[in-house]
């Protein structure tokens, strides 16, 4: 989890706090993925940088986007094979940025999909060679692995999402909706009413929710 100021915890799966990452030059980090095991990615939009951090939280390499391929990144998330997807406000775009190469190996024009002038970008992670990109009031976009936009989902302003096997899942009100990417198969879970939650986790047969700084366990 990344805090406000910057810093990172991990925690264990029954809630103990097991070890805290506090990077030299703190951000406000728009956007963290643990997902890939060896290494974790962070963003952070206000500084136009991203930072790749072992899986120890020892060591740390941080990264400036190249302003002549990408002018302003909205949104940046790691992708299988180790590059990024950035939305690019400048040009209104997603790029998939070759980061040993410092290229750019497709480009979208975004402005043939969504309304350029009322979009809102919320949050996007690729999963099994697709990539999910939620917004405002277009609901969250599917592309294939060149950029191109595969079907979208009407499921709008979901601030946050993740998948577990082969479902998307989210909260929309006070409910957690679970859809199978395969046979749209759409499953809603009543949540505890006594908080307003903002984001869950689900590992195995534990949901974690979090609302008001703090995070919940429930089995």
């Amino acid at each position: 989890f990344a805090s406000e100021d910057g810093h990172i915890f991990r925690i264990g799966p029954s809630l103990e706090k097991r070890e805290f990452f506090s990077p030299p030059n703190p951000a406000t980090t728009n956007m963290l993925e643990a997902w890939q095991g060896l290494r974790i990615f962070t963003f952070h939009k206000e500084i136009q940088q991203y930072r790749l951090i072992n899986r120890n939280l020892s060591l740390r390499e941080d990264y400036s986007l190249p302003a002549g391929l990408i002018g302003f990144a909205e949104v940046a998330t790691p992708t299988s094979d180790n590059n990024i997807w950035v939305i690019d406000q400048a040009d209104f775009s997603l790029k998939k940025y070759i980061i040993r190469s410092q290229r750019i190996a497709s480009k979208t024009a975004l402005d043939l999909i969504l309304d350029m002038e009322d979009y809102e970008i919320l949050h996007c992670r690729e999963y099994q060679n697709r990539l999910f990109v939620s917004t405002q009031n277009k609901g969250i976009l599917i592309f294939d692995n060149f950029g191109n936009l595969i079907k979208t989902l009407p499921y709008e302003a979901i601030g946050y999402f993740n998948f577990w096997k082969d479902v998307l899942y989210f909260i929309q009100g006070n409910k957690l909706i679970k859809i199978n990417l395969y046979n749209n198969e759409r499953l809603q879970t009543d949540l505890p009413e006594d908080r307003t939650w903002e984001f869950v986790l689900i590992f195995d047969q534990k949901n974690y929710l979090i609302s008001g700084g703090h995070l919940f366990l429930y089995k």
